[in-house]
């Protein structure tokens, strides 16, 4: 009994996550930000058809966009900061199917984790994808498309695949 009430349970959240995560508009993004369990701080949204795996895992800072129709894999810990504008369908790993052993198939092995961290006033445009460990650092924006793992300095300009530093912003008054 106890194992059918824990499915059901579960059954119950996944039904509710599901009708959450097409509620459009502020209000939708209001209820997500208050019950999904990410830690979120002030002005910041999560526009509809966003997915997010391990939302526990997941921490953002005030004045923050999340674009609709992201998906968010949080297991390996994701940290974003302040003023972070991340487009549509942009793609965000922290971790990995595991693959070294030859004796085992990929799907019995598991995972690997690392931590995803955008820093303060970063732009990721439409249909980036980070990967597990990828590090971006303040300023920095990454271009339509991209796919970046490692560390990207601050104020870079990153296009490509695999993602490549194309230039630098500079202060131009």
């Amino acid at each position: 009994m106890k194992k059918l009430l824990t499915r059901l349970s579960f059954e119950a959240k996944q039904w509710f996550i599901l009708f959450t995560k097409h509620a459009p508009g502020k209000l939708g993004c209001h209820i997500r930000n208050l019950t999904w369990g990410y830690a979120v701080g002030k002005s910041s949204t999560i526009w509809d058809g966003t997915h997010i795996h391990h939302p526990k895992q997941l921490k953002i800072g005030c004045n923050v966009s999340i674009n609709r129709g992201c998906t968010i894999h949080a297991g390996g810990g994701i940290d974003i900061g302040d003023n972070v504008l991340i487009g549509p369908k942009v793609v965000i790993y922290s971790q990995n199917h595991r693959f070294r052993s030859l004796s085992k198939s990929i799907a019995e092995q598991g995972y690997s984790y690392k931590k995803v961290t955008i820093e303060d006033d970063v732009w990721i445009a439409s249909g980036a994808i980070l990967l597990p460990g990828a590090h971006i650092s303040r300023g920095a924006i990454i271009g339509a498309g991209a796919v970046v793992r490692g560390s990207i300095p601050s104020f870079a300009i990153v296009t490509g695949n695999p993602g490549t530093i194309t230039g630098t912003r500079t202060q131009a008054d």
